[in-house]
């Protein structure tokens, strides 16, 4: 029996050294697989300087519910005055920046002068079949390109003149230029 045990020790000497450093090694080794495994999992969140702009300008609007930077005015569609140009075929008498807002389609707004080509009256406006109706002597005056007839011109037909738009989210840009 003691002959077995001393088999037993020199074998577990021998051997025991050898068995941590191998379960050593793995424990590290898997640690570090595991490591790397959740670098590879974790998303990078990449911001856009489109979205910066878009979080700082939303957060500029306040509560009028736009922004003017020059010529250039931001509108914010979620703010309670613009909130109806979220559904295609309304429209927004803009009195304060003198344009009329219209919401075509899903990606298209259309901002157009306010001002009516025949004898300059403003805010007196309804729309109806692509055409915007003025109530001062009755004109009306289409949302296409060509033909643009000025304010107060004396113009009694052709296109409101439209200014340049974008729009990202629920946030439309209008260049006055």
């Amino acid at each position: 029996m003691n002959g077995r045990l001393m088999k037993r020790k020199q074998f577990l000497l021998k051997t025991c050294p050898a068995f941590v450093l191998t379960v050593l090694a793995s424990s590290e080794f898997l640690s570090a697989c595991k490591a790397s495994a959740e670098e590879e999992v974790t998303p990078q969140v990449v911001t856009t300087q489109e979205e910066k702009d878009y979080l700082a300008r939303k957060k500029t609007i306040g509560t009028k519910g736009y922004l003017q930077e020059n010529s250039i005015v931001y509108v914010d569609l979620a703010h309670v005055n613009y909130s109806s140009l979220l559904t295609n075929g309304n429209f927004v008498n803009d009195q304060v920046n003198g344009v009329l807002l219209l919401r075509k389609d899903a990606t298209t707004l259309l901002a157009l002068d306010n001002c009516c080509p025949h004898v300059g009256s403003r805010d007196r406006w309804s729309y109806a079949a692509n055409k915007f109706t003025c109530a001062n002597h009755g004109n009306s005056y289409g949302i296409g390109t060509g033909q643009v007839a000025n304010c107060n011109s004396n113009s009694s037909f052709g296109n409101l003149k439209a200014y340049k738009t974008s729009l990202y989210k629920d946030l439309l840009t209008i260049t006055f230029a």
